[in-house]
């Protein structure tokens, strides 16, 4: 095989390993504006840090959900390394919250966490109330 055809062999590799790798837009730049200007649209999905920033209305939020010893639910912007996991933050405090629409649900140590959720409710001082 020539040298140039090699080349050409690699470049089209490195582009597909580059396109593979990219991710998708999640939300376009003018939802996320809206949504962190404090005027969510009504299909807008915000960060648990959009959330807080808000302060305050009607929003649908993703996170992970973790309940506390305590059983205080959090929704979180992660979950640390640590077993049982913590809540990374920020964090939001989460009422009402059925423990059976945690998804992948695993608990230890008297801490139950879950796989990411989007949350709906009413959000009032840092804490969310699911509708």
């Amino acid at each position: 095989m020539s040298t140039a055809r090699i080349n050409v062999v690699i470049a089209i590799g490195a582009l597909t390993v580059l396109f593979g790798c990219a991710t998708p837009a999640a939300e376009s730049d003018d939802s996320r504006a809206s949504a962190i200007s404090g005027s969510p649209g009504p299909g807008d999905v915000l960060t648990v840090q959009e959330a807080i920033d808000l302060s305050a209305g009607q929003v649908r939020v993703r996170g992970y959900v973790l309940i506390t010893r305590d059983e205080v639910t959090h929704l979180c912007t992660g979950l640390a390394g640590s077993y049982p996991p913590q809540c990374g933050t920020p964090a939001l405090v989460v009422q009402g919250l059925a423990v059976d629409l945690i998804p992948n649900r695993e608990s230890a140590e008297g801490v139950v966490w879950g796989g990411e959720i989007t949350v709906q409710g009413s959000l009032s001082a840092g804490v969310l109330s699911v509708t």
